[in-house]
């Protein structure tokens, strides 16, 4: 039995930059709309002055402004940012971490393998925020193989959305193309799936979403991106499995291609 997830408590990581302020934007529509409370941390240099603190104060208190979120009080750390953020996310008891898209122009952006590592680090799912919120949800696609974390993925991002939207679960039975169709492997993968898909679906609260599921048989990057292509997803939810490798048996090698040139904004769930 697959246990049910709830965001009641959501965690924006901010870093005063634009990538931020669309990560808080979005993060501002899910609170609205789940009715979940948000919390919005700052990670200071160490060696920061007052002033500085005093100046990120002011410039996050007018982003909460400008999102509804006046009545909300910053939380600003000093010390490595990687670290601050998993010991606040944790100690907070975060539901869910809020992103914005790495960049690497800034000293203390979200780059590289300092994303990666918070991605796989934290104790909360994280939603990397792409794209300005301006609506919910309404398209979705979960990558699921048979583990647990992409499970919960797919459970999180459920949760994420709201009456109207879509879900689609895609599976791909991995083949060279060259070899041609496998008709007795698809049949069998497609009977597994299926079951998979009833299990997570009798354990999903009633939102208003609509699910479906599909199962691509070839050569797993091309299928995923014409899944993409043809979906065209506000959100993608991936499974990352324990010391990392983003849900390897779906996605292997293209791991790095989505934490660098997302497609949409990415939920992933270890």
């Amino acid at each position: 039995m697959f246990q049910q997830n709830r965001v009641q408590h959501i965690l924006v990581a901010h870093d005063l930059s634009p990538d931020a302020d669309l990560a808080l934007r979005r993060a501002a529509q899910l609170a609205h709309q789940t009715g979940a409370r948000i919390s919005l941390l700052y990670v200071l240099d160490e060696r920061a002055s007052a002033a500085d603190e005093q100046d990120a104060r002011a410039l996050l208190q007018e982003r909460l402004q400008r999102n509804g979120l006046s009545h909300i009080e910053p939380w600003i750390r000093r010390g490595p940012p990687v670290e601050e953020i998993l010991t606040q996310a944790q100690g907070l008891e975060a539901d869910l971490l809020v992103l914005g898209q790495h960049h690497r122009g800034s000293s203390q952006g979200f780059a590289g393998t300092t994303l990666e590592r918070i991605m796989l680090e934290s104790p909360a799912p994280l939603l990397l925020a792409t794209a300005p919120a301006d609506t919910p949800y309404k398209r979705a696609m979960a990558a699921l193989d048979f583990s647990r974390c992409a499970t919960r993925a797919m459970q999180y991002a459920w949760e994420l959305l709201g009456d109207g939207a879509q879900l689609r679960a895609l599976h791909v039975h991995e083949m060279a193309e060259v070899h041609g169709p496998d008709y007795e492997g698809l049949a069998l993968q497609q009977e597994l799936f299926d079951q998979l898909i009833e299990d997570i679906q009798s354990q999903l609260p009633r939102t208003g979403a609509q699910l479906s599921h599909s199962l691509l048989q070839g050569e797993r990057s091309n299928c995923l991106e014409a899944a993409i292509s043809d979906l065209q997803p506000q959100l993608l939810a991936l499974g990352s499995h324990s010391r990392g490798e983003l849900s390897s048996a779906l996605l292997g090698s293209l791991a790095r291609q989505f934490l660098d040139h997302p497609p949409c904004d990415i939920l992933i769930a270890r």
